[in-house]
């Protein structure tokens, strides 16, 4: 006689396959879904910024030209080299540039949008004005920046022969190539924070100045007491693009100083009074073949704006918190 032994009582309960799979589906539908449609931005992401960041930061600790050899690791003399000409004064005048250009391309940039943002006539050929330069090829503006400021056949000299005044070599000037590629991104920049600043400007209800107006403020009260205060945001959205925008200026300092071509190993004069960081990046990784010396600047960089803009939302948070 057969024995048939029952199954255990937990196995014996225990849905088919396809039954308990179906209830996992209906439980965990939506974050599945979601993932789906995440996938493709989370792989181009990953592919094209997380891979090239932790690659970046692998190679800044190893000594390699990324041709011919292997890499060999190195710790941290990529970082200590930094410490040593000419990259001090490579960090510091991108420092210089940055500083310079945002303070002055942003106080522009306000006064425009305060001016525009009043009714006269014309107003929209005033915009478009100012952001044309923004939009125009970095190539042609310096080319035709640099026509100004040719040592021998410039405008400038042009002008100084005419008056009797001996002609001036700028491009032997540091202090004169710091304060042109200066304004040159200032005047180039400077359409952006504009319209930007003109879009905040536009989003401040009428109601609240002509509130301030019947109890007695005058037009620069407002401005300093409701106008500023109100931008606050967008202010602090502009000096952290600003900030960013500064440590990558790279084409204005290679076109102009060097002669209106892209000529990056004679770029950043003279005496290297005008190289940045972006620029000296690229020499090392593809004039120098020294990738794991660009990687350490690189990386160097990134935590320097990173600092810059955690700062920048601090002070700006702070005011907004004591207002």
């Amino acid at each position: 006689m057969t024995v048939v032994t029952a199954p255990p009582k937990g196995l014996a309960e225990r849905p088919p396959f396809i039954e308990r799979f179906a209830r996992w589906r209906r439980r965990y539908r939506q974050p599945i879904e979601a993932w789906l449609i995440l996938s493709p931005i989370l792989l181009y992401y990953s592919i094209f910024f997380l891979f090239p960041v932790g690659a970046d930061i692998v190679i800044s600790f190893v000594r390699w030209t990324g041709v011919y050899d292997s890499p060999v690791w190195v710790g941290l003399d990529n970082f200590r080299a930094y410490l040593k000409p000419p990259y001090p004064i490579t960090l510091f005048n991108t420092i210089l540039f940055t500083v310079s250009i945002l303070s002055l391309q942003t106080t522009i940039a306000f006064l425009i949008a305060v001016l525009l943002n009043e009714k006269v006539i014309g107003r929209g050929l005033y915009r478009s004005l100012w952001y044309i330069p923004t939009l125009t090829s970095a190539a042609i503006t310096a080319q035709v920046f640099f026509a100004f400021i040719s040592p021998y056949d410039g405008v400038i000299n042009a002008v100084l022969k005419a008056i009797g005044q001996p002609i001036v070599i700028w491009t032997m000037k540091p202090g004169w190539m710091r304060a042109f590629v200066i304004l040159y991104s200032v005047w180039r920049g400077v359409g952006t924070p504009a319209v930007l600043f003109l879009a905040a400007l536009q989003g401040i209800h009428p109601e609240i100045n002509e509130a301030a107006m019947v109890d007695g403020a005058n037009y620069w009260r407002i401005l300093r007491h409701i106008t500023v205060p109100l931008l606050r945001p967008m202010v602090v959205f502009v000096l952290i693009t600003g900030t960013i925008a500064g440590f990558q200026i790279f084409e204005t300092v290679m076109l102009i100083t060097a002669g209106g071509q892209a000529n990056v190993a004679s770029s950043g004069g003279p005496q290297n009074m005008t190289n940045v960081m972006l620029l000296q990046i690229y020499k090392d990784a593809f004039v120098n073949l020294n990738l794991g010396r660009a990687a350490g600047g690189s990386v160097i960089t990134g935590l320097i704006l990173l600092w810059f803009s955690a700062t920048n939302m601090r002070i700006m948070s702070r005011g907004q918190v004591e207002r």
